[in-house]
């Protein structure tokens, strides 16, 4: 009982990146389905798995947070899990989209809870960044997550009639999200990037992706596709630097890939359905593709370290 007791008091915030592509990768499928000749059923059951692990850990980290809620400000002082973190609340956010279809009140309240908590992510974020005598220098790409993190809200928010709040969380996002690109590829320039925290560059994938869902959500087509088109070209970009990011072998930080691109296979089949043709449709199989492949791995793999009690000592994950 008290190893136990230890272990979920120490539950590590590096659970929630590949939870996170989990509830992506069901959005995707459903996406899918409206696409394809594919069953919609599998889109649904990713979703429900993902619900049902997300329950679980987030109660934990949550009950964790309640046995003593300093120990948050703890596992943020480390930097990949200060988006680690707010990937729980994004997860949340995300569950509120998939439950929409069943239930409008539950993604209600999932809803509201999931920006409560990112708030407090982001709030507590922000005052680590500004004890720090360089704030600048400690931005890195995992910052994007509990910064512009909140347009995982725009999936739902509209149909739950909160159109103003997702206008203008895509509004001011994107400056945001520009501001820190530009500053977490200058810091990066100058400083040797370790070789376990290197994934954190595909997170450069996500706001674009989520700007595009977001703006489809709002039917807003023409910005869709620039949306579309500059999602494209992150990734494009982003391409090349996978070996680079892989580099290291594997880590919980690999699930900073998950996210990344089952946003964009979700994006790759909003734009079949907007006419964008065979170019939107390879993109679509190629990242469908290898986001079913590697998404569960890394899930699965990330939770088995939990499991044997690896995982939180190798993110020094603090304990409540």
């Amino acid at each position: 009982m008290a190893m136990f007791n230890h272990f979920w008091r120490r539950t590590p915030p590096a659970l929630f990146p590949s939870l996170l592509g989990l509830f992506g990768l069901s959005l995707a499928w459903r996406g899918a389905a409206r696409v394809w000749d594919v069953p919609v059923q599998v889109g649904e059951w990713l979703g429900l798995g993902a619900t049902l692990i997300l329950l679980v850990t987030l109660s934990s980290y949550v009950a964790k947070l309640c046995i003593r809620p300093s120990v948050l400000w703890d596992d943020l002082m480390i930097d990949p899990a200060r988006g680690s973190v707010s990937a729980g609340s994004m997860c949340a956010m995300a569950m509120a989209a998939f439950l929409l279809p069943y239930t409008s009140l539950g993604a209600f309240l999932v809803w509201w809870m999931a920006l409560g908590l990112h708030l407090i992510y982001f709030i507590s974020v922000v005052l680590i960044l500004l004890r720090h005598h360089s704030t600048l220098s400690q931005v890195t790409p995992v910052f994007l997550l509990p910064a512009v993190g909140v347009l995982v809200a725009t999936l739902a928010g509209p149909e739950l009639g909160h159109i103003g709040f997702s206008r203008a969380v895509l509004v001011l996002s994107v400056p945001l999200w520009a501001i820190i690109l530009v500053v977490s590829v200058w810091n990066g320039s100058r400083a040797s990037v370790p070789q376990h925290h290197r994934s954190s560059y595909a997170v450069f994938l996500v706001p674009p992706a989520l700007v595009a869902l977001g703006v489809q959500e709002l039917d807003g087509a023409p910005w869709f596709s620039t949306f579309w088109i500059v999602s494209n070209l992150t990734g494009l970009v982003l391409l090349p630097l996978i070996p680079w990011m892989a580099r290291g072998g594997w880590s919980a930080d690999w699930g900073n890939f998950c996210f990344p691109l089952a946003a964009f296979s979700a994006v790759q089949m909003l734009a079949i359905e907007s006419g964008h043709g065979s170019f939107a449709q390879v993109l679509a199989v190629i990242s469908l593709g290898a986001g079913s492949l590697l998404i569960p791995y890394v899930l699965i793999r990330t939770y088995q370290d939990w499991f044997a009690g690896r995982l939180a000592e190798a993110t020094k994950a603090a304990v409540a």
